[in-house]
């Protein structure tokens, strides 16, 4: 059984190399937020920033919890869902931080993949997090 639900977002600005990260925790009932929270980080991708944003989500669990994360990161939801892990993958270090968490947490995770931009409001409104992050970090 799924006690919560979580949707991230990653956004880049090729103008100041920065990226930003956002997540958005929900209880089960999928309607009831429990935190949400957007960062930036520099010389950082996009994909790095949603990874680090499901790292950041994962970590806000309570320990012995089973979650759903669903991201419109395709190479997510293989990299640290099920699929077996390549050697010399990208972000190898963000998948073993990942990795580790969950298992010092013993937290059951699945993931599913969501089409992005098609109106769907947790997905958008951790779009619009990482609009925000990354508009504050372009205006200091």
């Amino acid at each position: 059984m799924i006690d919560y639900i979580i949707y991230t977002d990653g956004g880049y600005s090729t103008s100041n190399n920065v990226g930003s990260g956002a997540y958005i925790i929900l209880k089960s009932d999928g309607q009831t937020l429990v935190k949400q929270d957007s960062f930036v980080v520099r010389k950082e991708t996009s994909q790095r920033a949603e990874l680090m944003a499901i790292i950041a989500a994962v970590d806000a669990l309570p320990d012995r919890c089973c979650a759903r994360i669903c991201t419109d990161y395709l190479a997510a939801t293989l990299s640290l869902g099920k699929a077996p892990r390549r050697k010399n993958q990208p972000d190898q270090d963000l998948l073993i931080r990942y990795k580790q968490l969950v298992k010092r947490k013993k937290l059951l995770i699945e993931f599913k993949w969501v089409r992005s931009h098609i109106g769907h409001a947790w997905n958008e409104l951790c779009d619009s997090l990482c609009t925000e992050a990354l508009a504050l970090a372009e205006s200091n």
